[in-house]
């Protein structure tokens, strides 16, 4: 796992962090945010918006399908989520669909915002639910767990929880 310091350097190079990048800074910072999982965990989080936020930008940039499919394809190869790997592949996207659903099932609670938000929050969960029974799948036929493959059909049915 990256240190903070590190994690603060990256930051800072794509212009979100502008502290002194010190220990001392970082404990307290981490003290006053609950400790140092929780302010790694916000560190993190604000690169991976920071990087991003670069990346929209790069996708503006107009090239071809096959280029901008290759340049995705090195989002999912660095997270460890390659070809070769398909069941984390899915999860990876499993949890970009989470994390892109929460905002949603946020807003969606709040009845001044309407049925859309709603009904896209109630998308995500369904396509969130999915991916874990294809995940899950996956792994079932990969060790021929017959059972596990069974409990999949319990899980499509199941009603989702959203919002």
């Amino acid at each position: 796992m990256a240190t903070v310091e590190q994690i603060a350097a990256a930051m800072a190079a794509l212009g979100c962090y502008h502290g002194a990048n010190t220990s001392e800074e970082h404990a307290a910072e981490a003290a006053r945010l609950g400790g140092p999982q929780a302010y790694r965990v916000r560190l993190v989080n604000a690169l991976l918006g920071g990087v991003q936020a670069e990346a929209v930008v790069a996708d503006s940039i107009p090239l071809d399908d096959e280029a901008h499919h290759a340049a995705w394809e090195e989002q999912l190869n660095a997270s460890g989520a390659s070809l070769d790997e398909p069941a984390r592949r899915v999860e990876f996207i499993r949890w970009q669909v989470l994390r892109a659903g929460t905002p949603l099932r946020l807003m969606a609670q709040h009845q001044e915002t309407g049925p859309i938000p709603l009904a896209a929050a109630h998308a995500a969960t369904g396509l969130h639910t999915l991916l874990g029974v294809i995940a899950a799948s996956q792994d079932g036929v990969a060790t021929t767990d017959v059972e596990r493959l069974a409990a999949q059909a319990e899980a499509q049915s199941a009603t989702p929880t959203c919002c």
